[in-house]
């Protein structure tokens, strides 16, 4: 059984996911799918497969003062990802890689919008968690 508490969450991700979108219209070929948290609004997960010439990009929203830590796991550690604030962006100057570049944390210093582009060569079932503290 839901709780009210519930219920809202999941009408609020499903608003943030048509929502986000909106955002990133700003630039052209935008291709990025806003995350969903769950867990009090703390974490996303996704679990995908990419490789080749492509990509995945995703988006998310976080306020100035929040902790946002990005990680991925995926066998052979083939697949990677660059937190930006434009869609295929220059990586953040704030933050820090660790654990081979698999995971990177980083505490915002502007409200905004932030990218996730998720690469692998050749190809990479991956899982990537994003969370806001």
């Amino acid at each position: 059984m839901h709780t009210n508490r519930q219920i809202l969450r999941m009408l609020f991700c499903g608003i943030a996911l048509s929502f986000f979108p909106l955002l990133a219209q700003a630039q052209p070929e935008q291709e990025a799918m806003g995350l969903c948290f769950t867990q009090g609004g703390k974490t996303a997960v996704v679990t995908a497969t990419i490789g080749g010439e492509s990509h995945d990009s995703y988006l998310f929203h976080a306020t100035a003062g929040r902790k946002v830590t990005v990680r991925i796991t995926s066998r052979a550690n083939r697949a990677s990802f660059t937190v930006s604030t434009t869609e295929f962006g220059e990586s953040v100057s704030f933050g820090q890689a660790s654990r081979n570049g698999n995971t990177w944390t980083g505490t915002v210093p502007q409200t905004g919008v932030f990218f996730i582009s998720v690469v692998a060569h050749p190809t990479s079932r991956y899982t990537l968690r994003v969370t806001k503290e």
